[in-house]
């Protein structure tokens, strides 16, 4: 007679070989998600050091071509304002007794006379403080600068009372025209552009943390010309600190 033998687990075996897969799953799912969590980490941090690429260029090309001397902060150095450049020129002579005089135009816009000469536009020549780009109105204190009123045929028309003296000029004889001036804010995480007398805000940044801010070097040869901004970015436990020094590359 043959006998017959049944093949098969036994419930140890089973149990074992259970235990084993169960430990050899836990840690192939363990690679597999920390090899997925530095993947994420990697983009992350490479997402983060593209904005931060982004914004010091973009504060560096704007701040670099601001009006000189409109550079002012506040908020102990989150807030920072600047008026931009719009148009630059030079003049040879400016006429007592008349508002309107001759000018070359540094710009290869055609229609600046047209862009200009619709009353949304200022002209100044020499600023030596944010405060000379906007109208005195007081009746005390002259202006600095002037509304420009028409512009044609490379003649410039502001709305200078003509029978008060010019401002003091440019050494170079250049003047600038400027319209609406530009605030900058570390705010809430975020750093924030704003139009001045629009509703156009615009998040430059996020995932900014407490050290981040504005200052300007006093101590520059020409005040106001040496901007310095420091970037403090945190995300995922880990910070990047960048330091930034702008010069403005006009001058009166």
């Amino acid at each position: 007679m043959k006998r017959h033998y049944q093949s098969g687990f036994t419930l140890v075996e089973l149990i074992v070989t259970m235990t084993i897969l169960a430990i050899v799953s836990v840690g192939i799912f363990g690679f597999i998600e920390s090899g997925t969590s530095g993947y994420v980490e990697s983009k992350n941090r490479e997402a983060l050091q593209s904005q931060a690429r982004f914004v010091v260029e973009r504060l560096g090309r704007e701040l670099r071509h601001a009006v000189p001397n409109s550079i002012a902060t506040f908020r102990s150095g989150q807030c920072l304002v600047y008026t931009p450049v719009r148009f630059t020129g030079l003049y040879n002579t400016r006429p007592e007794g008349k508002n309107t005089f001759e000018v070359g135009m540094s710009t290869t816009d055609e229609y600046w006379e047209k862009t200009v000469g619709n009353g949304s536009h200022r002209l100044v020549f020499s600023p030596m403080k944010p405060d000379d780009l906007a109208p005195k109105n007081n009746g005390l204190d002259p202006d600095n600068s002037f509304t420009i009123l028409s512009a044609k045929d490379n003649q410039i028309t502001v709305s200078r009372n003509s029978d008060d003296p010019w401002p003091s000029g440019s050494p170079s004889k250049r003047f600038y025209v400027y319209s609406n001036s530009v605030t900058l804010c570390f705010d809430n995480g975020n750093l924030v552009r704003r139009v001045n007398g629009t509703n156009r805000d615009i998040t430059l940044a996020q995932h900014l943390t407490t050290g981040s801010g504005f200052s300007i070097d006093s101590t520059s040869l020409s005040r106001r010309n040496l901007v310095k901004v420091v970037y403090h970015f945190s995300q995922s436990g880990e910070t990047s600190v960048y330091n930034q020094n702008i010069q403005v590359m006009n001058a009166p």
